[in-house]
């Protein structure tokens, strides 16, 4: 009776689909000047850019004496600090 009883309980299982939520990821890169923060965000920019389907990050430059920097930032402080009025003052 017990195995019958166990095939019946396999066949009439079934298969549910569970979904992961997936929450944003947020790097932030800080360090000395010359330590490579640039390289290590345009390179994960370059990666994320390169997936399939691409993901492309959502990226703040928050560095207002910058004088270039090798992707494009969504956010940055340049657009509204003027690093050598700061400076003056």
């Amino acid at each position: 009776m017990s195995s019958s009883y166990s095939a019946s309980a396999e066949s009439t299982s079934t298969t549910t689909t569970v979904t992961e939520k997936k929450f944003p990821i947020c790097i932030i890169t800080i360090g000395m000047a010359g330590a490579g923060k640039s390289t290590f965000v345009q390179r994960i920019n370059s990666h994320l850019h390169s997936l399939e389907p691409t993901s492309p990050p959502y990226i703040l430059n928050l560095d207002p004496a910058v004088a270039f920097v090798p992707y494009e930032a969504n956010i940055d402080i340049r657009d509204t600090v003027n690093y050598s009025e700061v400076m003056k003052q």
